[in-house]
């Protein structure tokens, strides 16, 4: 898994990125090879003015997953971080259970129209 973090209008710091990084395999890890890239934008909306500011987007991307973009905001970057990263996971198990789910029921219908063998309209006269 390719792990990227960008920050933006906030000073480049080297605990956030760790925890960045923590929370990505704590978060992401139980998916295995199904995610191939995350990207972790942490920004100061507001800058110096204060407030709820700290923006935290997570774009996780794979094979199955698709592209999944979420993002958090929090007055505390780290929690902005660890609130996009839990929204993040939920959206990647809720996708890869609807891949399951149309996997399954396809398999299931190939296997109703094989069971009822051929049509009898099919054959010649």
């Amino acid at each position: 898994m390719k792990i990227e973090i960008r920050f933006r209008s906030i000073a480049a710091n080297d605990e956030l990125e760790e925890h960045a990084v923590r929370r990505v395999h704590l978060e992401l890890a139980r998916f295995g090879r199904e995610v191939d890239a995350v990207v972790v934008r942490i920004a100061d909306v507001n800058g110096p003015r204060g407030g709820v500011d700290k923006r935290c987007q997570v774009t996780v991307s794979g094979r199955r997953v698709g592209a999944v973009a979420v993002d958090g905001r929090h007055e505390d970057a780290f929690a902005a971080v660890s609130l996009a990263l839990g929204r993040g996971a939920r959206a990647v198990g809720r996708g890869l259970e609807r891949s399951r789910a149309a996997r399954r029921e396809a398999s299931a219908s190939a296997r109703s129209v094989t069971e009822l063998g051929p049509s009898p309209l099919g054959r010649a006269s």
